[in-house]
């Protein structure tokens, strides 16, 4: 009877056990409050009532009986190609071949059938006020001639990515609108990521796929162009920093504020190009291909292209790299006259002309005017990068500057903006950037490990100033592989060297701590209700 009546006790020692666990793994994988609606697009789908003009000629009954969407969700699509339709959207379930499903029973899709389209889904959501957020879905796509066949063609491109709208618009075509790198995730889930400030206390998060028509046939798409999307997630990673610059006091006395200086981005004068027309760059000591595309106005990737060389080529002071092209020394010029006139635009050299050289002169120092100056108007972006000691991702007072991270803004469509940091006039702040969305990204060293986002995507506005501070920490024994928007890869050095693919550095010591402790209670519980039960079986018998 004693044995019986220890039974309540062994089980409430096995759930103080789950409880355990379960606090245990909470700390280690919480990212942060969800703030989306249905992020795991469960429950019932329901008909879209149409909002737009387009989305009403679609659906002339008031209703898209062939747009299901799940609560929470809106879809959107529009006609630009010949080609484009607006797509059937309708959940996608586990019983379904080919591993649609991310995680739960069902997934949202959206497909076009021998045909394309341009659309995803939408959804606002409230964020603390001008709060830096991070979207992240999961997706992946099926496009394939075949009925029968779950492996696409790969003979097309999905063109999948994800935007936010900081302003909380809901046109996924506004210039508002902060989009991912496109990816092509054929026949399984690979992630996807965006991060923006918000413009005040709302955002909406867009997926967004257009697939490319049918090579073999352009005037079609393929029979089936499937989309699939999965656990979203929409979490605060920064608080908001879309505040003026305060102007430093006179220190005078009199409280009034001191003249700021408001650096403007200095595009470095256009070199002298070489007999064949060839602009070329010196490597100086202490550069690297990171620093010498900034200055040049170039965004890494590109300026690799241009050299034909790959980002671990090895660079030495005094080399010489093509930074742009030009009309070489002596080219002559048409010049508009009479029909058949032309006229050389040289003259002749007299013996004190320098020969040309094709080495650019010196790049000046990256300054501007001051506010005392002149009026400051457009967005400003202020930049600094910092030795992150304590690699709590925050730029503590006791934690200097670093120099010689090269830092790049560009609009989607070309590079706006360079800076390198000197490590002690921080933080750099560029003035009169127009309205619209822009990509920050910062060069990395080999032995470089990022505490903060290599890669940040910002929208700004005239009225708004933000300040990005890149945190870092050099290792000797962690090798960091950047990508082309500053993102980094950590291994493991010993893992690295001998072919391993390696341990993620991201897996921190605390959460393995964490689960040895788990284990070692689990197990004292364990033996500690054992010995119980023999203890009471024996008096039992006695």
């Amino acid at each position: 009877m004693r044995g019986i009546r220890l039974i309540p006790l062994i089980i409430l020692v096995f759930m103080s056990v789950g409880l355990i666990l379960l606090s245990a793994d909470g700390p280690v994988n919480a990212q942060g409050e969800n703030l989306i609606t249905n992020s795991s697009f469960e429950g019932i789908y329901d008909s879209y009532v149409p909002e737009t003009p387009q989305e009403l000629a679609d659906c002339p009954l008031g209703i898209c009986n062939t747009a299901q969407l799940p609560w929470g969700w809106k879809p959107w699509w529009i006609k630009e190609r010949p080609t484009d339709v607006n797509p059937e959207f309708k959940p996608a379930e586990t019983n379904a071949p080919g591993n649609r499903v991310h995680s739960g029973q069902r997934a949202s899709q959206y497909f076009s059938f021998w045909s394309t389209h341009k659309a995803g889904l939408r959804q606002t959501a409230s964020v603390p006020h001008n709060s830096l957020v991070e979207f992240s879905i999961m997706g992946q796509a099926w496009m394939t001639e075949s009925d029968s066949s779950l492996v696409s063609d790969y003979s097309g491109s999905a063109n999948m990515r994800v935007g936010i709208d900081p302003t909380g618009g809901t046109n996924p075509y506004s210039p508002s609108v902060v989009w991912s790198e496109y990816k092509h995730p054929f026949d399984s889930y690979q992630p996807f990521s965006v991060r923006a400030q918000a413009q005040g206390e709302t955002v909406t998060v867009f997926t967004f796929s257009a697939p490319s028509v049918n090579p073999n046939s352009p005037d079609y798409g393929f029979k089936h162009t499937d989309i699939y999307w999965d656990d979203a997630s929409l979490i605060v990673v920064g608080a908001g920093s879309a505040v003026p610059v305060a102007p430093p006091s006179s220190g005078d006395g009199s409280g009034s504020a001191a003249p700021v200086a408001v650096p403007r981005y200095v595009p470095v004068p256009t070199s002298t190009p070489d007999a064949e027309g060839v602009i070329y760059t010196e490597v100086q000591p202490g550069d690297s291909l990171w620093a010498i595309s900034a200055r040049a106005g170039f965004n890494l990737n590109e300026f690799l292209e241009l050299n034909e060389i790959s980002r671990d080529h090895l660079i030495r002071s005094g080399d010489l790299l093509v930074t742009g092209f030009g009309d070489p020394p002596g080219a002559k010029v048409e010049i508009e006259g009479d029909e058949g006139s032309s006229a050389d635009s040289t003259e002749e050299s007299s013996e004190m002309d320098p020969e040309p050289t094709s080495t650019p002169p010196p790049i000046p120092t990256q300054t501007g005017p001051t506010l005392a100056d002149q009026e400051v108007s457009g967005g400003i972006i202020c930049l600094s990068a910092f030795d992150d000691v304590d690699q709590d991702t925050v730029h503590d007072e006791i934690e200097p500057l670093r120099s010689a991270v090269a830092i790049t803004i560009s609009d989607g469509e070309q590079v706006v903006s360079n800076y390198i940091t000197d490590g002690e006039s921080e933080p750099f702040c560029i003035a009169g950037l127009k309205t619209g969305s822009y990509r920050v990204t910062r060069s990395s060293l080999p032995n470089e490990t990022l505490t903060t986002p290599g890669d940040y995507a910002v929208a700004l506005s005239e009225d708004l100033a933000i300040d990005i501070e890149f945190g870092s920490y050099l290792s000797e024994n962690v090798l960091v592989s950047s990508s082309s928007f500053g993102g980094t890869t950590t291994q493991n050095e010993e893992d690295s060297n001998s072919g391993g693919t390696g341990a993620l550095v991201d897996e921190t010591d605390d959460s393995l701590s964490e689960l040895i402790i788990v284990g070692i209670v689990v197990a004292v519980l364990l033996l500690a209700g054992i010995v119980i039960l023999v203890l009471s079986k024996r008096r039992a018998t006695t």
